[in-house]
């Protein structure tokens, strides 16, 4: 079986040495560093800690509610429980994923807690034997056998109608084990990013071009940026849904047992506004602004095709295992729609930030 793993945003960097030219409203190369110190601070603060905290707060909620499983014997109505918060914390994490570098690149928390598909046999293996499901045991099992995936596993079934007498003790405790690990690694990903001190990403990233050792140039971490959106935007049109939809085999789906896929990926899409926007929560500067401030046409374009991608993926109707069959046309239409995107980002939004940038 196939397992995917996250693409890594370093090797799109690399399109950054590319330096372009824009056609923007002023006609030159102005640089406003005091706003594109803004939005980088902003993005920072705005978009990743918040959404990163939310991702640790619902992870810890969801290994609560594990434990509660066992505590005073499941429900269904706790097993409900436990499915609603893992779709929460997958939202967080799936904005998310429109900006993965940082320690969740290079700490490989990504593939630690998203790999898919969920290899059955193995999962089954690991659930028949008589290991002891400790941290280190689930830190040293392959990325495929822990993270979202096989929680989703546990708490949905195979078919997403999983009731909490089917719930053996053995699925507990393993269970247990995989939520504490997902807590930990998102716990881990908030506090990378938290603080002040020399040790934070925060501080590598709004000090670049200022002292970073990390990003020399305020430049390179506004390509890490773009480069972060674009990459999200190949993964979800060229992997997530392409991969499926070629081979018209549900089983390769990213979330199959909740039927969360299509969420998934507008989530994905979401994240890319967010970073564009400079808004998660709260609202503040953010790649909008510096656009705005010298191309308003691109700045349109740029909205109108994240508008169009998001609706492009509402307009599938059905679970993504179904639709790849019984909605072809919605599907091929999100995958143009997501790419259309992809390219503005490439050819237009990332030439325009070496211009403004330096």
């Amino acid at each position: 079986m196939k397992v995917f793993y996250r693409k890594s945003m370093l090797a799109l960097g690399m399109m950054g040495a590319l330096a372009a030219c824009s056609d923007d409203n002023d006609g030159g190369s102005s640089v406003n560093e005091t706003l594109n110190s803004e939005v980088i601070v902003d993005f920072s603060s705005n978009i990743v800690q918040t959404t990163y905290t939310d991702l640790a707060g619902r992870t810890s909620t969801l290994y609560d509610q594990v434990l509660a499983l066992e505590t005073d014997g499941a429900t269904d109505n706790e097993l409900e429980a436990c499915r609603t918060t893992w779709k929460s914390a997958r939202q967080a994490w799936e904005q998310s994923e429109a900006f993965l570098f940082g320690p969740v690149s290079t700490d490989n928390i990504d593939p630690r807690i998203d790999t898919w598909p969920v290899n059955f046999t193995d999962l089954d293996a690991q659930l028949n034997s008589d290991a002891e499901f400790n941290e280190a045991y689930i830190n040293n099992l392959e990325d495929a056998l822990k993270g979202f995936h096989p929680i989703e596993y546990l708490i949905f079934g195979e078919d997403g109608d999983k009731t909490a007498k089917e719930l053996s003790a053995r699925d507990i405790e393993y269970l247990k084990a995989l939520a504490l690990n997902l807590k930990t690694l998102t716990s881990d990903l908030q506090a990378s990013w938290a603080g002040t001190s020399s040790g934070s990403y925060y501080v590598a990233f709004t000090t670049a071009g200022s002292g970073s050792t990390v990003y020399p140039t305020q430049l390179s971490a506004y390509e890490e940026l773009v480069n972060a959106m674009i990459g999200i935007c190949d993964e979800v049109a060229n992997g997530k849904i392409a991969e499926v939809y070629e081979a018209k085999n549900p089983s390769l789906e990213e979330s199959p047992f909740a039927k969360n896929s299509i969420t998934d990926f507008t989530n994905n899409i979401t994240g890319v506004q967010n970073v564009y926007l400079g808004k998660y929560t709260a609202d503040g500067k953010g790649l909008e602004d510096l656009v705005r401030a010298y191309n308003l046409q691109l700045d349109s374009d740029l909205k109108l095709k994240i508008t169009a991608a998001i609706t492009s993926l509402n307009n599938v109707t059905v679970p993504f295992g179904d639709a790849i069959t019984s909605q072809p046309v919605q599907i091929e239409n999100a995958m143009t729609a997501i790419n259309d995107l992809k390219t503005i980002l490439e050819d237009q939004l990332l030439p325009f930030v070496q211009q403004h940038t330096k």
